[in-house]
């Protein structure tokens, strides 16, 4: 009867805990995609079989061993399917009837394994080890979608894939120890099994919850630096980049050169055509530059159709020898908008960043030759030069 309050009591004390981070879960910020809001819920269920999986140890005191253990271990595996369902979704991944089918046919055998454990062994570390390879299915599915999404400069899914790692050894040494100190106990004792499963419910929230919350950081602070209506950088990001590129220019020797470009006759196109198709007209615009850029180049709209195109490692002449390009793709550019076909042409601006100045001096230098671009005929590329100050 002792034994039984006790466990009760840790049964309890578990179920505070996971209907506290089961409310704490309508607090977290709710994905716009709603197969990854289905997280949340996976969540939700992995609390649930968590306080299930420990009900299922109580019922040991009144019902047959066989029976709690094999329902027990049952709880378990399901809580290891949900973590990888809740990984899935979390990653905008759908779960298939397939995965379904998987998992309710790996838990009838996971049963019928169970079963013949409990028939021809008398030590419970066998059983609780059947039961640690078996969640392992699930379980390396959900590290190996994790793993799949791990960003070095993104800090949820680290977070998140590292919760898992710290998460799987503590089923290891929850086997550790059971075979080390109760070698030859058929249940597990209350207390061990009662910390290894609180333990893994707020390491798992805690990882899954900051995960959430880095992402949603991380959303907000690109749309701080990310134009709306084109998808390039914006001024924001201009000044937080600029300084790490001179810096590092400076630093290391590195020639960097600015691109100053703007759309020819705009201001025509929108008042011929309309603001939605000049809209159109930037977007198609920009999507032509960004194809014609190097991974490591930025484009940044600093306002209306002007455009900062910022050129680490390239120096002058390769700055010119890319302006002529994007300038030759942009005047081959055909843009169909509503039956209609608009070409443009843009001119640029070039020079080369001189460390000791500062980014407006730069960017005025690159000024001065787009404003000669522009005064020679537009559709032309110009480079800045020092004489014409």
């Amino acid at each position: 009867m002792h034994e039984y309050l006790i466990a009760l009591s840790y049964f309890f004390a578990l179920a505070i805990v996971c209907i506290v981070l089961y409310a704490f879960t309508y607090f977290l910020p709710q994905p716009e995609n709603q197969n990854k809001a289905k997280s949340t819920f996976y969540f939700r269920l992995i609390l649930l079989f968590s306080m299930a999986a420990m009900a299922a140890l109580l019922l040991r005191f009144d019902y047959p061993h066989v029976f709690t253990n094999i329902l027990n271990n049952l709880f378990i595996l399901l809580l290891g399917y949900n973590i990888m369902f809740a990984i899935y979704t979390r990653y905008d991944t759908d779960i298939t009837k397939r995965q379904l089918i998987l998992c309710g046919t790996h838990s009838v055998l996971f049963v019928l394994v169970l079963a013949a454990i409990e028939y021809y062994f008398t030590v419970g570390y066998i059983r609780a080890t059947a039961t640690l390879l078996n969640i392992l299915v699930p379980y390396l599915l959900a590290l190996k979608k994790c793993h799949t999404q791990f960003k070095t400069y993104r800090i949820g899914d680290k977070i998140l894939y590292f919760s898992l790692l710290v998460l799987l050894t503590v089923y290891v040494v929850y086997i550790a120890l059971y075979m080390l100190f109760y070698f030859n106990e058929k249940q597990p004792p209350i207390i061990l099994y009662f910390i290894s499963l609180l333990s893994s419910i707020c390491i798992l929230f805690f990882g899954f919850a900051l995960s959430i919350i880095y992402s949603l950081i991380g959303k907000l602070r690109k749309e701080l630096i990310t134009d709306r209506l084109t998808g390039a950088k914006n001024r924001n990001f201009l000044n937080e980049v600029s300084r790490k590129l001179f810096s590092s220019a400076k630093r290391n020797q590195i020639p960097v050169s600015i691109l100053l470009t703007d759309i020819d006759l705009f201001k025509n196109i929108n008042d011929k055509f309309g603001h939605a198709t000049g809209d159109k007209v930037l977007i198609a615009f920009v999507e032509a530059i960004e194809k014609a850029l190097r991974a490591e180049d930025i484009l940044i709209r600093i306002g209306g159709e002007e455009f900062v195109i910022l050129l680490p490692h390239n120096n002058i002449n390769d700055a010119k020898h890319t302006a002529e390009r994007i300038r030759s793709i942009v005047e081959d550019l055909s843009i169909s908008i509503n039956q209609q076909t608009i070409n443009i042409s843009a001119s640029f601006g070039v020079s080369q960043v001189d460390v000791n100045k500062s980014l407006d001096d730069n960017i005025n230098d690159a000024d001065i030759a787009l404003y000669q671009a522009k005064h020679s005929g537009r559709n032309s590329v110009v480079v800045f030069n020092n004489n014409d100050k």
